[in-house]
C-alpha cells in the first residue's frame, strides 16, 4: 500500500514581500484606528470639562450676585433706619434748638454712638461725647465732606463706614439736612455690618468654594488694577493688560476657556466677566484640576502603543481589549466623579434649580426646589413642568424655541394653596451628543422681601400723612379758636332787634361746628404724635385670655361663633392698653364684616422667631384692588367709618417693632395678623 504524505502548512509559504505588505497595512490600519480613537476620546473629555466649567462659573456668578444683593439690601435698610432717626432728631431741633446735653440724652435712648449738629458754615455747634471717649475738637471743620447737604444738592448723605476718631471701631455715618441750616450727622456701630459683609460677601464665597471643592485648583476675581478676591493659594497673577486672552475675555459677554499653567502645573481655566447691575467688575477665573484628564490621556497613549504592538504580536489582542475596557471604566468613573461634584454644588445652592428637555419635561430638580415647591425629585422627573409650575412652562418653551440665551422675570404663583413671588433666571443649554438641548431656571423666593417692602412703603406713606396732618392741624387750629371765641361773644354779648331767636341759633351752630372741626384736629394730632409706649413683658396667651370676655361680647352682639386658640407659649413686650385698642379694632372690623351665621377666631402662635396674633373671619373679604389702600389715613369702605382705625392700629404695631399683615379673599373672609418680636 502506497501511503500518501500529509501536506504540512507552512507559515512562511507567503512570499516575504507580500507578508511585509500585509504587516505594513495592518500597522497603518491599527495606527489610524488608534489615533482616531485617541483624538475622539480627548475631544469628548475636553467637551465634558468645558460644559461643566461653564455651569460651575455660572452658578458661582449667580452666588456672588446674590451675596452682593443681600448685603446691599441689608445696608440700605440699616442706613434708611439711621436716616429716619436723624430726621426725627432734626424735627425736634427745628422746634427747639438742641444742645449737647439734649444730644447725649437722645443718643443714650436711641442707641446711637455719636450725634453732631453742624451749622450752615460747617462748624459743629452741638454734639454728644460717648462715655469713655475723648471730646471732639472745636476746630474740626467737616464742611468739605458735607458739601452736598450744605449746598442744598441733597437731603440725605450716606458717608459710608469709617474708623472711629477715638479708635474704638468702625462706624456707619449718615447725615441729613437741617432746616435751621447746616446738617445733623449721626453714626452707629458698624462692626456687625462689616462682619455680615465678610460672612456673605463674594470673597468668602470664592474662598469657601475654592477650598471645599476637590476639583478646583484656584478661583480668582480681578480687575484692571489688582486681585479683588481669590483662594488662599493665589498670591499673585498676571494682569489683564499683559494677557491678550484676558483682555479679550473682558470685552466678551460669554465665557472663555483655555489650558494654562499654574504653579508649574497644567490647568483648565474658564474665564467670564463679572457683571453686576449692568456694570463690569473685572473677571472671574476658575482653574480646574486636570489630573483625571492627563491620566486618561496617558492611558490612551499607552493603549496606542499596545495597538501598534498588536500588529506584530497578534496574541496580545485579548490583553489589549481588557486594557481598553479598563481605561474606559476609568474615564467613566472620572466622568461620574465630575458629575457628582456638579450635583453637590446644585444640591447645596440656596436657590431652586429646575431643568427641562426640549419637550418641557423635568430632567433635574435640586434640594432647594424640592423644599420650595414641597415635592420630591422621584415624583416629578420626566413629568411636564406645567403640572408643577405652569408660569415657567411658557417661558422655558419660548426660550428653547427662539434659541434665546437667557432672560429674567419676576412673577406670582400658587404652590399648594400658598401664594408666593418668585424671581426666575431662565437660561438655554446648548448640548452636545451626550447632553441634549434644553433649558434650566434658577428661582428665588422673593415673597418675604416684597412683603417687607410693602410694609416699608406703607410706613413711609403713613409718616408723610402724619406730618401733613400735623402741619395742617397747627395751621387751622389758631384761626379756628379765634372763630369759636368770636362766636361765643356774639352769642353772649349781642342781641339783634329783629329775629333774635334765629340769630342766636345760627351763632350757636357756628360754635358747634367749630367744636366739631376742633375734634377732627385733635384726631389729626393724635395720629401725628402717637402716645408714648409703656412696654411691659407679658405672657401673650394669658394676655389674650384676659380680654376673652370683652372680645366675646363684640361677637355675641351679632350672634357669631367666637373661638380663641392661645397656645403659643410666647413672651412679648407690649403696651397693654394700646395693643388692646388694636385687638378690639380688628375684632370689631371682623364682626362687622361677617354675616350672623359666620365665625370669628383669634389664634396665637410663633413663626420665624416672632410671635403673632391672628384675627380671622368668614366675612365678605376685601377686594384685591382695595388691599393696598386699607391702611391709608381716612380710607374707609364703611358708611359711618372715619378711616383712622386701621391706620392707628398699624402705627401702634409698628411702634412695637412689629408689622400688621393682611390676607383676604373676596367672598371667603380675611385674616389680620399682628407680628411682634419675642421678648
Amino acid at each position: 500500500m502506497i501511503r500518501k504524505k500529509k501536506q504540512q502548512w507552512r507559515p512562511l509559504s507567503i512570499p516575504p514581500k507580500y507578508l511585509a505588505g500585509i504587516f505594513f497595512l495592518l500597522v497603518i490600519a491599527f495606527s489610524s484606528t488608534a489615533l482616531l480613537h485617541y483624538k475622539s476620546r480627548m475631544e469628548e473629555i475636553e467637551s465634558m470639562m468645558h460644559q461643566e466649567s461653564l455651569l460651575l462659573i455660572h452658578f458661582l456668578t449667580e452666588g456672588a450676585e446674590t451675596a452682593l444683593i443681600g448685603y446691599n439690601e441689608i445696608n440700605d435698610l440699616i442706613t434708611g433706619g439711621l436716616a429716619d432717626q436723624l430726621r426725627l432728631i432734626e424735627h425736634m431741633d427745628n422746634q427747639k434748638a438742641l444742645t449737647s446735653e439734649d444730644l447725649s440724652e437722645i443718643a443714650g435712648k436711641s442707641g446711637m454712638y455719636r450725634i453732631t449738629i453742624i451749622d450752615r458754615d460747617g462748624n459743629r455747634i452741638a454734639w454728644n461725647t460717648p462715655p469713655g471717649h475723648t471730646p471732639l475738637l472745636r476746630n474740626c471743620n467737616p464742611s468739605s465732606q458735607l458739601m452736598p447737604i450744605l449746598s442744598g444738592k441733597t437731603e440725605v448723605l450716606n458717608l459710608g463706614i469709617r474708623e472711629s476718631d477715638s479708635g474704638k471701631g468702625s462706624r456707619l455715618v449718615v447725615a441729613v439736612a437741617r432746616r435751621r441750616g447746616g446738617a445733623i450727622v449721626g453714626n452707629v456701630d458698624a462692626s456687625r455690618l462689616l462682619d455680615l459683609q465678610r460672612q456673605i460677601g463674594p470673597g468668602r464665597l470664592i474662598r469657601r468654594t475654592g477650598t471645599d471643592a476637590a476639583g478646583i485648583d484656584y478661583i480668582i476675581w480681578q480687575d484692571m488694577s489688582a486681585i479683588i478676591a481669590a483662594t488662599p493659594n493665589v498670591t499673585e497673577t498676571e494682569t489683564i493688560q499683559s494677557d491678550p486672552i484676558l483682555s479679550e475675555a473682558l470685552k466678551q459677554n460669554k465665557s472663555t476657556t483655555r489650558f494654562t499653567i499654574f504653579k508649574g502645573k497644567k490647568v483648565f481655566e474658564v474665564i467670564k466677566p463679572f457683571v453686576y447691575q449692568g456694570n463690569r467688575f473685572g473677571l472671574l477665573r476658575i482653574g480646574l484640576k486636570i489630573d483625571h484628564f492627563m491620566e486618561a490621556a496617558a492611558k490612551i497613549q499607552t493603549r496606542l502603543l499596545l495597538l501598534l504592538a498588536l500588529a506584530f504580536i497578534g496574541g496580545l489582542a485579548v490583553f489589549n481589549l481588557i486594557i481598553s475596557r479598563r481605561n474606559e471604566l476609568k474615564v467613566k468613573n472620572a466622568y461620574l466623579r465630575e458629575k457628582l461634584f456638579s450635583s453637590s454644588i446644585l444640591e447645596n445652592m440656596a436657590d431652586a434649580v429646575m431643568a427641562v428637555n426640549t419637550e418641557g419635561c423635568i430632567t433635574l430638580v435640586n434640594g432647594a426646589a424640592e423644599k420650595l415647591f414641597r415635592i420630591t425629585a422621584a415624583d416629578v422627573i420626566e413629568n411636564p413642568i406645567g403640572k408643577i409650575l405652569p408660569e415657567c412652562e411658557t417661558l422655558l418653551m419660548e426660550l428653547i424655541a427662539c434659541k434665546t440665551t437667557s432672560c429674567t422675570k419676576e412673577f406670582e404663583c400658587v404652590i399648594k394653596n400658598r401664594r408666593i413671588i418668585l424671581a426666575g433666571h431662565f437660561t438655554l443649554v446648548i448640548g452636545t451628543e451626550n447632553f441634549p438641548d434644553g433649558a434650566f431656571v434658577v428661582l428665588r423666593d422673593m415673597t418675604e422681601q416684597r412683603s417687607m417692602q410693602k410694609v416699608i412703603d406703607r410706613q413711609d406713606k403713613l409718616t408723610a400723612m402724619g406730618e401733613l396732618a400735623s402741619g395742617v392741624a397747627h395751621e387751622i387750629r389758631n384761626p379756628l379758636n379765634a372763630i369759636g371765641v368770636l362766636g361765643q361773644r356774639l352769642d353772649m354779648e349781642f342781641s339783634p332787634t329783629e329775629d333774635e331767636q334765629e340769630y342766636h341759633h345760627l351763632v350757636r351752630a357756628i360754635v358747634s361746628e367749630v367744636y366739631r372741626v376742633n375734634a377732627i384736629i385733635q384726631r389729626f394730632l393724635k395720629f401725628a404724635r402717637p402716645a408714648r409706649l409703656m412696654l411691659m413683658p407679658v405672657d401673650l396667651d394669658k394676655w389674650i385670655e384676659q380680654y376673652r370676655l370683652v372680645l366675646e361680647g363684640e361677637a355675641e352682639t351679632k350672634g357669631l361663633q367666637f373661638t380663641v386658640k392661645a397656645f403659643s407659649g410666647c413672651n412679648v413686650s407690649i403696651d397693654g392698653e394700646q395693643m388692646q385698642q388694636v385687638l378690639l379694632n380688628l375684632v370689631r372690623n371682623a364682626v362687622e364684616a361677617t354675616n350672623p351665621d359666620g365665625a370669628v377666631a383669634i389664634e396665637t402662635g410663633q413663626r420665624s422667631g416672632n410671635a403673632f396674633i391672628e384675627v380671622g373671619d368668614t366675612g365678605k373679604g376685601i377686594p384685591e384692588e382695595m388691599l393696598s389702600q386699607i391702611f391709608n389715613l381716612y380710607f374707609t369702605s364703611k358708611d359711618d367709618g372715619n378711616g383712622m382705625g386701621l391706620s392707628i392700629a398699624n402705627q401702634i404695631v409698628q411702634a412695637h417693632g412689629g408689622i400688621l399683615e393682611v390676607e383676604s379673599h373676596e367672598g371667603t373672609g380675611s385674616v389680620f395678623r399682628i407680628v411682634l418680636p419675642l421678648a
